[in-house]
């Protein structure tokens, strides 16, 4: 007698990181710039340029590109200075190996820059880092028993639907446009302070090894005008189509598609019909490529003949998932520290997201920054933690993640302090049912034949709650298919309660 096994070859996550960071910088204030009289604010993007992966742990290093915005001495102009902060962060991951895949995404939470003395300033900033490490893992799946046909053997086989990973690649996406824009004549003093790029796929198609990628880059850049001293915004839309090769992939796959920002740089220049803007963007693209499998599994077994010492243990593929929405709402009001006349940059990331199955509530701190015009012509900047709640329906207790999405939320200069309004849309995934337990031993033991407990030939029994006819059958040592054909049963499921059924006994 043998297990009849399989073998399938599948992506896991083996470790998952949302990870908070702190990096700064002092930097002097160039020859060909004022002093700095009073510092107003400070933008910035965070790039991620590298990913490491070692033994517990992964690498994540790039640079946070800077810019602080201070008035020269004397109440002169606004001056821009940029600055770029490198960091090198480690993010422990146990149970990864060098050999796995990484995708990391950083976001930028806060920027601040603070004076040391009129010709030295400093920057902080802090941000979040999402990582999620991926290895290649071949699990093997008993589907079966191979047996003589002496030995009674009676098997519990059910199909189980898995959603796989089954291959996945990184690869760079790279955007060059000049953006003709209206409006005022660019002058040479014209200085981007933030530039920033969020990406969104349109269409995707799985074709024989390859991956068809359609979408937009949806950016804009916060622009000091050096002719007016005013800051304006310039959104723009990129279309952008990419093919990658993935070897494994098949028509008809799912594609799940993931960007990592690794470059946003815009510049204004000048042109003979108005400004133009130059943008250069790149990023990561992950695919991961996800299929159904179909297997069966062989759950449990005994044999009518003989006693038989039987091992079981969970099945090392990935659980369905349940996606489970959970709504929030946010209204708020802000208090600046000076009185906000016009709002010129908003920025929300999301912090400590996560959600108690139990509980059914979903929670996040929303990282609000504002960069804002006051009453008095001043430009100021403000940051401030929101907290906000989603309910969904109550779980068994669980290890479940959490995802917040804030871009429904709009912001408002009303009455000198900034209104937040609007829905906060929370998802939370959670594994779907209870794991797979599979054979992995079934052994007869030999010198202890079974015997009949009753010479009938018949027993009549009422089910109980939830009794399955497997569950008779092994209780009552005898072929669930004879249960099965004795009450005309359609299947092996579970019986009605109080049902009487007969269970016959072979001769």
């Amino acid at each position: 007698m043998e297990l009849i096994k399989s073998r399938c070859l599948q992506y896991i996550p083996v470790a998952r990181a949302s990870t908070s960071h702190e990096e700064s910088l002092d930097a002097i204030v160039p020859d060909t710039f004022p002093d700095i009289e009073t510092i107003c604010c400070a933008m910035g993007t965070i790039e991620v340029r590298e990913k490491l992966v070692q033994t517990d742990r992964v690498m994540v290093s790039g640079s946070i590109r800077g810019t602080l915005v201070y008035r020269g001495e004397n109440n002169g102009p606004l001056c821009a200075l940029e600055c770029a902060i490198p960091f090198a962060a480690l993010v422990e991951a146990r149970g990864c190996k060098q050999q796995d895949q990484v995708f990391a995404k950083a976001t930028l939470q806060r920027i601040e820059g603070r004076m040391l003395n009129p010709r030295k300033f400093t920057l902080r900033a802090e941000f979040g880092l999402e990582t999620v490490v991926c290895t290649a893992q071949e699990c093997e799946i008993c589907e079966g028993i191979r047996a003589e046909g002496q030995e009674g053997m009676q098997t519990l086989i059910q199909e189980h639907r898995f959603p796989t990973t089954v291959c996945m690649r990184e690869k760079s996406l790279s955007i060059h446009e000049d953006l003709r824009l209206g409006g005022e004549e660019c002058s040479g003093d014209d200085k981007v302070l933030r530039a920033s790029a969020g990406f969104a796929t349109e269409d995707v198609r799985v074709i024989a090894n390859k991956v068809m990628l359609r979408g937009n880059a949806k950016g804009e850049a916060i622009v000091l005008r050096g002719s007016t001293g005013q800051i304006a915004k310039e959104t723009f839309t990129l279309p952008f189509s990419q093919i990658i090769e993935l070897e494994g992939a098949e028509d008809g796959d799912d594609a799940l598609v993931d960007y990592s920002l690794k470059n946003c740089q815009c510049t204004m220049m000048g042109g003979e019909s108005g400004p133009v803007l130059q943008c250069d963007i790149s990023a990561d693209v992950c695919v991961r490529i996800q299929r159904d499998l179909r297997k069966q599994v062989l759950t449990d077994a005994f044999s009518t003949n003989w006693e038989c010492t039987l091992k079981q243990s969970p099945l090392e593929m990935p659980a369905a998932q349940q996606q489970v929405p959970a709504a929030g709402e946010v209204r708020c009001v802000i208090e600046t520290p000076e009185r906000a006349a016009v709002l010129w940059d908003a920025s929300i990331t999301v912090k400590n997201c996560g959600a108690i199955a139990a509980e059914g509530t979903a929670h996040a701190g929303l990282c609000v920054s504002l960069v804002y015009g006051t009453e008095e012509g001043g430009l100021m900047q403000h940051t401030q933690i929101v907290e906000c709640e989603g309910r969904f329906p109550k779980m068994d207790p669980c290890e479940c993640r959490c995802t917040c999405d804030p871009s429904g939320l709009s912001l408002s200069c009303v009455d000198g302090a900034v209104q937040m309004a609007g829905p906060v849309e929370f998802t939370v995934a959670a594994p779907a049912g209870s794991p797979i337990l599979q054979v992995t031993s079934c052994e007869l033991v030999e010198s202890s034949p079974k015997t009949r407990r009753t010479k009938a030939s018949l027993i009549l029994r009422r089910a109980e709650g939830g009794e399955t006819v497997w569950q008779l059958a092994k209780t009552f040592n005898t072929a669930p298919q004879q249960i099965v054909d004795a009450n005309h049963l359609e299947d092996g499921g579970p019986l009605p309660p109080g049902q009487l059924v007969m269970i016959p006994f072979q001769r």
